[in-house]
């Protein structure tokens, strides 16, 4: 690639920048060499983790029961229970008289 008229400048003013072009393009060829490299390691970890990692082989459902969750039961509900007759409450004391009350403090 040349990195000679580049711009309407003149060709003194360019050359003075041909230095810092250069630069960019090794710049940019190291961080794509570098990105692949590191894309390579990632997927190599991954194949590696992927293929040497044994998977787990509990059997979560073995215990599972369908007819706990199931809204229909094949069981007849119990027979509604007969409500038992209570005995009134006691009434309740009477309020005290307006002068037994003993008056507010305000500590805080």
């Amino acid at each position: 690639m040349s990195f000679m008229d580049f711009s309407s400048w003149p060709r003194d003013q360019e050359q003075s920048f041909v230095v810092y072009e250069q630069r960019a393009k090794e710049s940019q060829s190291k961080a794509f060499m570098m990105g692949v490299v590191a894309a390579v390691i990632v997927f190599v970890a991954a194949l590696g983790i992927y293929a040497g990692v044994e998977p787990d082989k509990r059997d979560l459902g073995k215990d599972f029961n369908m007819s706990n969750i199931s809204r229909t039961s094949s069981k007849k509900a119990p027979a509604a229970e007969t409500p038992k007759t209570e005995q009134p409450a006691a009434a309740p004391a009477p309020a005290p008289a307006a002068g037994d009350t003993p008056p507010a403090s305000d500590k805080k």
